[in-house]
């Protein structure tokens, strides 16, 4: 079962009951990625003891993401204190696990960020006439047994259903009281590396919490420095949806069409391309050696396309939309299939989220092999 914190109060507080109740997964998260192929990627001085180089990826997490989180976005920053706490491990440590979905090379043909599908559906090609969102999150690192689902109510702010991992204060995925919902996937932008950035997690955080629509959200995200590049999918209670494609320094909109919107992990957009890299790049010689030499967005080509086959053949029921994200194209499972298989990135997550009804369907796993559990928000 999904880990489940269901609370209300300071976002301090609500981080120690999440410290506490994810404490296992927490520590054994930063087991993982001190011994993972990753860290020894981004580890430069391969002479120096891998002791020593954690702590100083520590330091540099407390140095430099710490203080901008904590002049940023200082309710967030409370909540990872609060996790740190509540969990008995150091605020750097907790803090560095936030940096894994920033970008940490400067060439996406050197360092794997995650990965994913998300598709927006409208009401106009629903069997009942309702919204619907759906992600699938891959990975490149077993987190799925981190996966957390918290219903918090802030002192002051939104109420929010969201979806995390057990060490993180930001969202993947959420919808708040007002029907604002919000889902995130990785792009693979060019653009100058800044140390001035937050992780766009925190930010989705921040949004869920503080807007009422998908207007209110959108200038609100592109307030922020972001790190990574990423296709944020949007919709709110007045039937509004749309994707944001974000780059480090600028952002472009897309609008659904024929009633649905998708995005993987390359831009669509025709003026993000100028900030992307090139659609026939392949992995290089310092990537994951699985992945040396395959093409970056050969899945992310094959599951977009796949994604507008299942969507153009009628309307669909939203309560049957598992089926989207457990799709094996035919049965033939692999890198490419939206149910994603593949030697490095795998599925380990799927969300649905259902914003009229102001409820998630959340799995932790592959869609292919589990049960979903559903989730709502409080009525107040």
């Amino acid at each position: 079962m999904t880990r489940f914190l269901d609370c209300m109060g300071s976002h301090y507080m609500v981080g120690i009951q999440q410290g506490r109740l994810g404490k296992q997964a927490v520590h054994a998260a930063w087991e993982i990625f001190s011994d993972s192929q990753q860290l020894e990627m981004i580890r430069k001085a391969k002479f120096a003891p891998k002791a020593l180089y954690l702590i100083h990826c520590q330091q540099k997490a407390e140095n430099f993401l710490k203080k901008l989180v904590k002049d940023a976005l200082p309710e967030q920053h409370e909540r990872v204190k609060g996790i740190a706490s509540g969990a008995d491990i150091a605020e750097k440590i907790v803090y560095l696990l936030q940096a894994l979905e920033m970008e940490l090379m400067p060439k996406a043909s050197m360092y794997a960020l995650g990965s994913g599908t998300l598709i927006g559906i409208q009401a106009g090609a629903t069997t009942t006439g309702e919204p619907v969102l759906l992600k699938n999150f891959d990975y490149t690192l077993p987190f799925q047994d981190m996966l957390l689902v918290r219903r918090n109510k802030p002192m002051a702010g939104c109420q929010t259903l969201d979806v995390t991992l057990a060490f993180s204060s930001g969202a993947h995925a959420g919808i708040n009281e007002h029907g604002l919902a919000i889902m995130h996937t990785f792009a693979y932008p060019t653009d100058n590396i800044s140390i001035k950035t937050i992780p766009i997690s925190f930010i989705l955080q921040e949004a869920l919490e503080t807007c009422y629509n998908v207007e209110e959200a959108a200038r609100l995200i592109d307030r922020f420095p972001r790190d990574a590049g990423a296709s944020i999918l949007l919709a709110d209670a007045s039937g509004d949806m749309r994707v944001i494609e974000t780059s480090r320094s600028s952002s472009a909109q897309r609008m659904p069409n024929n009633n649905y919107i998708i995005a993987t992990n390359h831009y669509v957009a025709p003026e993000m391309g100028k900030n992307q890299i090139p659609l026939d790049t392949r992995w290089g010689n310092k990537a994951l050696p699985r992945l040396r030499g395959e093409s970056i967005y050969q899945s992310s080509q094959a599951r977009y396309s796949r994604a507008e086959q299942l969507l153009s053949q009628g309307e669909i029921d939203p309560d049957a939309a598992d089926q989207i994200l457990a799709d094996h194209h035919g049965g033939n499972s692999g890198d490419d299939t939206i149910c994603r298989h593949g030697p490095v990135f795998s599925t380990m997550s799927s969300i649905i989220i259902y914003p009229k009804r102001k409820t998630i369907k959340v799995l932790s796993g592959k869609p292919c092999e589990g049960q979903f559990e559903e989730f709502g928000i409080k009525k107040v």
